[in-house]
């Protein structure tokens, strides 16, 4: 009987069937030949036994201590992790909760959004977003420390931060485009919101003067913009909880300096987003991880 006819009868591989009946000649057995190498001594089968366990228990961990607990070194508890159990280690990261009904509603709203980028009127869409800063110093006390003689010496180098229950603090309010970017607009003090950010616009036929007008005013200033745009997408139709639709959340935000942004990267950007509402819809409305 050939390989061929053993491989079938079998359902294997003909290879295996030949790997296996050389070994046979050689040493008379089918058992494996004895590796070459040190013996594996710390991502043994029972570390990675129990490794697993108690990442199933609580899977909220971190491979420092669990190399520190099984005293080995973080490689290794890396191989267990990712070439053993094939786990990935996320960070955790604060995001918008999102129940059935938000889900069922930023699914919907992707959909609508998709159907408007079948022409590439994302490449003529101006994303627009604020932020702001506070104008307060960012130190942790776990990772800064002032080193003196005595405690009043720490507390004369400002070892105290003194916080107030509302610290001074700036509006900032930018937009790009597929080839372009407008100038950061630092908005006045006192003002509470800033319509124009609530919508992703597109291009006008005709120069809009830029105005900062109280959130109060959202309604109105739609239909100042509406006779202004073509089309323009508002607030009500955007999905809420959604930075990472925005490209100016999910892509330009603090990534670069502004000035280093060039025409390629934007193009980039603006390219995913088409990309990213299919991976909403495909997840119906949940995260995602990976777009194509």
């Amino acid at each position: 009987m050939t390989n061929s006819e053993i491989g079938k009868k079998l359902k294997v591989s003909r290879v295996l069937v030949f790997r296996t009946a050389q070994r046979y000649r050689h040493l008379g057995t089918s058992d494996d030949i004895k590796r070459r190498g040190f013996p594996v001594t710390v991502t043994t089968p029972e570390a990675v036994k129990a490794v697993r366990e108690k990442i199933r228990r609580t899977p909220e961990r971190s491979g420092r201590k669990m190399a520190k607990e099984y005293e080995m070194s973080q490689g290794s508890m890396r191989t267990i992790v990712k070439d053993k159990l094939k786990m990935i280690p996320y960070r955790m990261q604060k995001g918008a909760f999102l129940n059935q009904k938000k889900k069922k509603s930023r699914m919907k709203k992707a959909r609508k959004l998709l159907a408007g980028t079948k022409d590439g009127s994302q490449l003529t869409t101006l994303f627009t977003d604020e932020k702001i800063f506070t104008v307060e110093a960012n130190k942790s006390g776990q990772n800064h420390r002032i080193i003196v003689t005595d405690y009043q010496s720490a507390c004369e180098k400002e070892k105290i931060l003194n916080k107030t229950s509302h610290p001074a603090s700036v509006m900032v309010f930018s937009g790009i485009t597929a080839d372009d970017k407008t100038p950061l607009i630092f908005v006045d003090s006192g003002v509470k919101g800033v319509a124009l950010s609530q919508f992703s616009l597109r291009k006008p036929t005709m120069d809009l003067p830029a105005r900062r007008r109280p959130r109060s005013s959202c309604q109105r200033d739609s239909r100042v913009v509406s006779r202004h745009f073509s089309e323009f997408i508002s607030a009500a139709d955007w999905p809420a909880s959604s930075p990472d639709l925005n490209p100016m959340d999910y892509a330009t935000a603090l990534i670069k300096k502004r000035d280093e942004i060039d025409d390629d990267y934007l193009r980039a950007v603006i390219d995913a987003y088409p990309k990213r509402l299919k991976a909403v819809i495909k997840a119906k409305g949940g995260r995602f991880e990976n777009y194509s």
